[in-house]
């Protein structure tokens, strides 16, 4: 029997799955052997011939293959920009004074609860008949706990400014707690993401350092087409600074900014 190390492993069944095999972390090892063991397989070898016999298993290899590392505020000049521009410019554009917006792979919360920080730092203030209805959607059981304590290591912070820190954040001893008039602002649902419909007529889609860094060909084009029907005629989708759509999902969106971060329905 052939020995597969995991990084083999990634290379011989992502490209099969529409998978950037180069994206995946060793992190993501630890869960894909305690489904070898689960179904009772002896190695990545057995696993691949097993991935190859079940569609259904393979399907769910971004499932099994996620990244849950993630941290407020990260390109922060994308959330500047949000703040400054983009949220103002939805808000004219609608009707109503109640906005909607999806956080898709929320992991611990710190995408939904950056935007929540900055409604209520920037926008708020600002336009004070306006409200934010933010919901964080993630399949992961331990993630959502993590984002429904909202407490993190210093490192999680690391692009927070000390004003909104010490503003919004309690210390206790090595960790940081968010201030429950934040965690308030955002609402958690456990979701496949990769199975159950988008909620619809979003003014805002945070999809970031998730299906535009590790989906490719027609799992990325999918996906967006998903997010699409999702966002309203005035919605926004927010991608990372270090991503790009793809040729095939350019198509769909429009971008509203330079830095690349923004796109329009």
């Amino acid at each position: 029997m052939t020995t597969l190390h995991f990084d083999e492993f990634l290379k011989r069944a992502c490209p099969e799955q529409d998978l950037d095999w180069r994206k995946y972390r060793r992190a993501s090892r630890r869960r894909v052997l305690e489904r070898i063991a689960a179904l009772g397989l002896t190695g990545y070898a057995d696993y691949l011939d097993y991935l190859q016999s079940h569609p259904r298993e393979a399907g769910e290899l971004p499932n099994l293959l996620r990244v849950t590392v993630t941290r407020f505020f990260r390109d922060r000049d994308c959330w500047q920009e949000l703040a400054k521009d983009i949220l103002p410019r939805i808000m004219a554009r609608k009707t109503t004074k109640t906005l909607q917006a999806l956080s898709l792979g929320s992991c611990g919360g710190e995408e939904p609860y950056s935007l929540a920080l900055v409604w209520a730092e920037y926008l708020q203030p600002r336009f004070p008949e306006h409200s934010l209805n933010i919901t964080g959607l993630e399949m992961d059981p331990a993630g959502l706990a993590r984002a429904r304590q909202a407490v993190y290591r210093p490192g999680t912070l690391r692009e927070v400014s000390e004003e909104i820190k010490a503003r919004w954040f309690s210390r206790d001893k090595d960790t940081y707690r968010l201030d429950q008039s934040i965690k308030e602002r955002v609402s958690f649902r456990q979701q496949d993401l990769l199975k159950d419909p988008l909620p619809a007529d979003q003014d805002l889609i945070l999809c970031r350092y998730l299906f535009f860094t590790y989906f490719k060909a027609n799992r990325l084009l999918g996906a967006s087409r998903r997010i699409r029907q999702a966002l309203n005629q005035s919605g926004v989708l927010m991608i990372g600074l270090k991503e790009d759509l793809g040729p095939q999902a350019k198509t769909l969106f429009e971008p509203v900014s330079e830095n690349g971060c923004f796109y329009a329905s």
